[in-house]
Protein backbone atom coordinates (compact mmCIF):
# COMPACT_ATOMS: atom_id res chain seq x y z
CA UNK A 1 0.00 0.00 0.00
CA UNK A 2 1.34 3.74 -0.40
CA UNK A 3 0.59 6.17 1.87
CA UNK A 4 -3.49 7.81 1.61
CA UNK A 5 -2.46 10.77 -0.95
CA UNK A 6 -5.14 13.23 -2.43
CA UNK A 7 -4.25 12.58 -6.06
CA UNK A 8 -4.01 9.14 -5.94
CA UNK A 9 -5.13 7.35 -9.27
CA UNK A 10 -8.49 5.51 -9.40
CA UNK A 11 -8.00 2.17 -7.82
CA UNK A 12 -4.56 2.39 -6.85
CA UNK A 13 -5.20 1.81 -3.07
CA UNK A 14 -8.38 -0.16 -3.64
CA UNK A 15 -7.10 -2.72 -1.47
CA UNK A 16 -6.92 -0.69 1.41
CA UNK A 17 -10.95 0.48 1.37
CA UNK A 18 -11.93 -0.66 4.38
CA UNK A 19 -8.99 -2.31 5.89
CA UNK A 20 -9.86 -1.01 9.49
CA UNK A 21 -10.18 -4.18 12.08
CA UNK A 22 -7.65 -7.10 12.79
CA UNK A 23 -7.61 -9.86 15.40
CA UNK A 24 -4.60 -10.55 17.65
CA UNK A 25 -4.09 -14.10 16.60
CA UNK A 26 -1.47 -13.55 13.89
CA UNK A 27 1.10 -15.84 11.99
CA UNK A 28 3.55 -14.93 14.46
CA UNK A 29 1.27 -15.16 16.96
CA UNK A 30 3.47 -11.35 18.49
CA UNK A 31 2.13 -8.72 15.92
CA UNK A 32 -0.87 -6.34 16.72
CA UNK A 33 -2.59 -6.43 13.13
CA UNK A 34 -5.77 -4.74 14.95
CA UNK A 35 -3.58 -2.18 16.74
CA UNK A 36 -1.59 -1.29 13.57
CA UNK A 37 -4.40 -0.90 11.38
CA UNK A 38 -6.32 1.18 13.87
CA UNK A 39 -3.45 3.22 14.21
CA UNK A 40 -3.32 3.71 10.90
CA UNK A 41 -6.73 4.67 9.79
CA UNK A 42 -7.37 6.77 12.73
CA UNK A 43 -4.54 9.17 11.32
CA UNK A 44 -5.43 8.65 7.90
CA UNK A 45 -9.32 9.25 8.53
CA UNK A 46 -10.04 12.42 7.03
CA UNK A 47 -8.21 12.38 3.79
CA UNK A 48 -9.06 8.61 3.02
CA UNK A 49 -12.80 9.67 2.64
CA UNK A 50 -11.91 12.40 0.29
CA UNK A 51 -10.56 9.93 -1.96
CA UNK A 52 -12.40 9.14 -5.40
CA UNK A 53 -10.88 6.31 -5.93
CA UNK A 54 -12.50 4.49 -2.85
CA UNK A 55 -16.18 6.48 -3.76
CA UNK A 56 -15.61 4.48 -7.51
CA UNK A 57 -14.93 1.00 -6.69
CA UNK A 58 -17.35 0.97 -3.78
CA UNK A 59 -19.92 1.84 -6.77
CA UNK A 60 -18.14 -0.80 -9.10
CA UNK A 61 -18.62 -3.42 -5.98
CA UNK A 62 -22.28 -2.26 -5.09
CA UNK A 63 -23.23 -2.84 -8.63
CA UNK A 64 -21.58 -6.23 -8.73
CA UNK A 65 -23.06 -7.43 -5.91
CA UNK A 66 -26.58 -6.45 -6.17
CA UNK A 67 -26.22 -8.07 -10.33
CA UNK A 68 -24.55 -11.47 -8.45
CA UNK A 69 -27.10 -11.98 -5.75
CA UNK A 70 -29.84 -9.34 -5.91
CA UNK A 71 -32.15 -11.87 -3.56
CA UNK A 72 -29.74 -10.44 -0.47
CA UNK A 73 -30.68 -7.22 -1.19
CA UNK A 74 -34.44 -5.69 -0.24
CA UNK A 75 -35.17 -2.54 0.89
CA UNK A 76 -38.11 -3.71 3.28
CA UNK A 77 -36.16 -6.15 4.99
CA UNK A 78 -32.85 -6.30 5.05
CA UNK A 79 -31.09 -5.66 7.76
CA UNK A 80 -26.86 -5.14 7.26
CA UNK A 81 -23.65 -5.21 9.22
CA UNK A 82 -21.12 -3.52 7.76
CA UNK A 83 -17.84 -5.06 9.15
CA UNK A 84 -14.61 -2.72 8.72
CA UNK A 85 -17.13 -0.15 7.52
CA UNK A 86 -14.30 2.31 6.95
CA UNK A 87 -15.78 6.00 6.35
CA UNK A 88 -19.11 4.41 4.85
CA UNK A 89 -18.28 4.23 1.12
CA UNK A 90 -19.57 0.60 0.69
CA UNK A 91 -22.61 1.41 3.21
CA UNK A 92 -23.76 4.34 1.24
CA UNK A 93 -23.68 2.25 -1.99
CA UNK A 94 -25.94 0.03 -0.60
CA UNK A 95 -28.45 1.78 1.59
CA UNK A 96 -31.01 2.16 -0.69
CA UNK A 97 -31.23 -1.21 -1.40
CA UNK A 98 -31.59 -2.61 2.54
CA UNK A 99 -33.37 -1.73 5.49
CA UNK A 100 -30.92 -0.72 7.11
CA UNK A 101 -26.78 -0.82 8.06
CA UNK A 102 -24.66 -0.74 10.81
CA UNK A 103 -21.29 -0.51 10.38
CA UNK A 104 -18.27 -1.61 12.54
CA UNK A 105 -14.90 -0.68 12.72
CA UNK A 106 -12.09 -0.59 15.10
CA UNK A 107 -11.19 3.15 14.36
CA UNK A 108 -12.65 5.42 15.76
CA UNK A 109 -11.68 8.53 13.18
CA UNK A 110 -13.11 6.21 10.43
CA UNK A 111 -16.25 5.82 12.71
CA UNK A 112 -16.25 9.56 13.01
CA UNK A 113 -16.70 10.37 9.25
CA UNK A 114 -18.60 7.77 8.98
CA UNK A 115 -21.52 9.31 11.25
CA UNK A 116 -20.90 12.73 9.91
CA UNK A 117 -21.51 11.91 6.41
CA UNK A 118 -25.06 9.98 7.13
CA UNK A 119 -25.92 12.79 9.67
CA UNK A 120 -25.04 15.13 6.74
CA UNK A 121 -27.40 13.45 4.74
CA UNK A 122 -30.33 13.79 6.76
CA UNK A 123 -30.26 9.73 7.28
CA UNK A 124 -31.53 8.74 10.33
CA UNK A 125 -29.66 6.59 12.75
CA UNK A 126 -32.17 3.58 12.39
CA UNK A 127 -31.12 3.55 9.08
CA UNK A 128 -27.54 4.01 8.92
CA UNK A 129 -24.82 4.51 11.32
CA UNK A 130 -21.65 3.40 12.38
CA UNK A 131 -19.95 2.41 15.72
CA UNK A 132 -16.44 1.40 16.93
CA UNK A 133 -16.21 -1.94 19.03
CA UNK A 134 -13.90 -4.68 18.73
CA UNK A 135 -16.78 -7.33 18.87
CA UNK A 136 -15.77 -10.27 20.56
CA UNK A 137 -19.18 -12.73 19.65
CA UNK A 138 -19.70 -13.16 23.16
CA UNK A 139 -23.51 -13.23 22.69
CA UNK A 140 -24.81 -9.89 24.20
CA UNK A 141 -23.58 -7.45 21.78
CA UNK A 142 -25.73 -5.13 19.93
CA UNK A 143 -28.16 -6.48 22.57
CA UNK A 144 -28.70 -9.52 20.59
CA UNK A 145 -29.55 -8.23 17.39
CA UNK A 146 -28.62 -10.71 14.02
CA UNK A 147 -28.14 -9.55 10.67
CA UNK A 148 -30.05 -10.43 7.46
CA UNK A 149 -26.55 -10.08 5.95
CA UNK A 150 -22.89 -9.15 6.39
CA UNK A 151 -20.70 -7.77 4.11
CA UNK A 152 -16.79 -6.87 4.91
CA UNK A 153 -15.24 -5.43 2.05
CA UNK A 154 -11.65 -4.95 0.96
CA UNK A 155 -10.62 -6.02 4.20
CA UNK A 156 -9.70 -9.65 4.98
CA UNK A 157 -6.27 -9.51 3.73
CA UNK A 158 -5.71 -7.47 6.96
CA UNK A 159 -7.10 -10.02 9.07
CA UNK A 160 -4.68 -12.06 10.15
CA UNK A 161 -6.62 -15.10 10.87
CA UNK A 162 -9.59 -15.10 8.33
CA UNK A 163 -10.53 -18.27 9.81
CA UNK A 164 -11.38 -16.03 13.32
CA UNK A 165 -12.77 -13.67 11.58
CA UNK A 166 -15.34 -15.57 9.49
CA UNK A 167 -16.87 -17.60 12.55
CA UNK A 168 -16.84 -14.43 14.65
CA UNK A 169 -19.17 -12.84 11.99
CA UNK A 170 -21.44 -16.37 11.35
CA UNK A 171 -22.24 -15.87 15.06
CA UNK A 172 -24.20 -12.47 14.51
CA UNK A 173 -25.82 -13.97 11.58
CA UNK A 174 -29.34 -14.88 11.60
CA UNK A 175 -30.19 -18.35 10.33
CA UNK A 176 -30.58 -18.11 6.92
CA UNK A 177 -28.48 -14.91 6.94
CA UNK A 178 -25.62 -14.75 4.44
CA UNK A 179 -21.67 -13.36 4.71
CA UNK A 180 -20.68 -11.94 1.85
CA UNK A 181 -17.00 -10.90 1.28
CA UNK A 182 -14.98 -8.80 -1.32
CA UNK A 183 -11.71 -9.14 -1.68
CA UNK A 184 -7.88 -9.71 -4.02
CA UNK A 185 -8.12 -12.57 -5.75
CA UNK A 186 -4.63 -14.28 -5.68
CA UNK A 187 -3.20 -14.59 -8.92
CA UNK A 188 -1.49 -17.99 -10.49
CA UNK A 189 2.15 -16.81 -9.04
CA UNK A 190 0.57 -16.30 -6.02
CA UNK A 191 2.45 -12.85 -6.08
CA UNK A 192 2.35 -9.98 -3.47
CA UNK A 193 0.15 -7.36 -4.02
CA UNK A 194 0.77 -4.89 -1.38
CA UNK A 195 4.43 -4.00 -0.84
CA UNK A 196 6.73 -5.38 1.58
CA UNK A 197 6.99 -1.96 3.67
CA UNK A 198 3.11 -2.36 4.40
CA UNK A 199 3.48 -5.90 6.25
CA UNK A 200 3.04 -4.20 9.74
CA UNK A 201 -1.15 -3.47 8.48
CA UNK A 202 -1.06 -6.32 6.07
CA UNK A 203 -1.29 -10.24 6.98
CA UNK A 204 -2.25 -11.73 3.38
CA UNK A 205 -0.26 -9.46 0.82
CA UNK A 206 -0.82 -11.80 -1.99
CA UNK A 207 -5.11 -11.59 -1.80
CA UNK A 208 -6.56 -15.16 -1.84
CA UNK A 209 -7.44 -18.03 -3.79
CA UNK A 210 -11.15 -19.41 -3.89
CA UNK A 211 -9.80 -22.68 -2.03
CA UNK A 212 -8.73 -20.92 1.15
CA UNK A 213 -11.56 -19.09 1.37
CA UNK A 214 -14.20 -21.95 0.92
CA UNK A 215 -12.26 -23.70 3.31
CA UNK A 216 -12.69 -21.09 5.97
CA UNK A 217 -16.37 -20.86 5.17
CA UNK A 218 -16.93 -24.19 5.46
CA UNK A 219 -14.89 -24.38 8.70
CA UNK A 220 -16.84 -21.76 10.57
CA UNK A 221 -20.43 -23.54 9.12
CA UNK A 222 -21.55 -21.80 6.47
CA UNK A 223 -23.51 -23.64 3.26
CA UNK A 224 -24.00 -22.71 -0.43
CA UNK A 225 -20.77 -21.50 -0.92
CA UNK A 226 -20.32 -19.45 -4.02
CA UNK A 227 -17.20 -17.63 -5.36
CA UNK A 228 -17.27 -15.44 -8.68
CA UNK A 229 -15.22 -12.23 -10.28
CA UNK A 230 -16.14 -8.60 -9.18
CA UNK A 231 -14.52 -6.57 -11.21
CA UNK A 232 -10.64 -5.46 -11.69
CA UNK A 233 -8.39 -2.54 -9.58
CA UNK A 234 -4.95 -1.14 -10.64
CA UNK A 235 -2.93 -1.25 -7.43
CA UNK A 236 0.70 -0.46 -6.71
CA UNK A 237 0.59 -0.32 -10.74
CA UNK A 238 -0.51 -3.78 -11.39
CA UNK A 239 -4.27 -4.97 -12.28
CA UNK A 240 -5.71 -7.58 -9.78
CA UNK A 241 -8.95 -9.19 -10.07
CA UNK A 242 -11.54 -8.82 -7.01
CA UNK A 243 -13.78 -11.89 -5.60
CA UNK A 244 -16.94 -11.29 -3.97
CA UNK A 245 -17.62 -14.99 -2.04
CA UNK A 246 -20.76 -15.69 -0.47
CA UNK A 247 -22.38 -18.22 2.13
CA UNK A 248 -25.10 -19.24 4.39
CA UNK A 249 -25.42 -19.62 7.65
CA UNK A 250 -28.19 -22.83 8.35
CA UNK A 251 -31.26 -22.45 9.84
Amino acid sequence: MSEERADAPITEHADHAHGHVGHNHNHNHTHDYAGENQKHYDATAQQYDARQDVQELARRLREAMIKTHPSLFDEEHTTVMDYACGTGALSRELSPYVKSILGVDISQGMVDQYNTRVSNQGISPEEMRAVCVEIKGNGDEFEGVKFDLITCSMSYHHFSSTTDTTKLLTSFLKPGGSLLIVDIMKDEQGQDVTPEHYKHIVAHRGGFAESEIRGVFEESGLSDFLFTPATKAKMHGREVSIFIATGKKPF
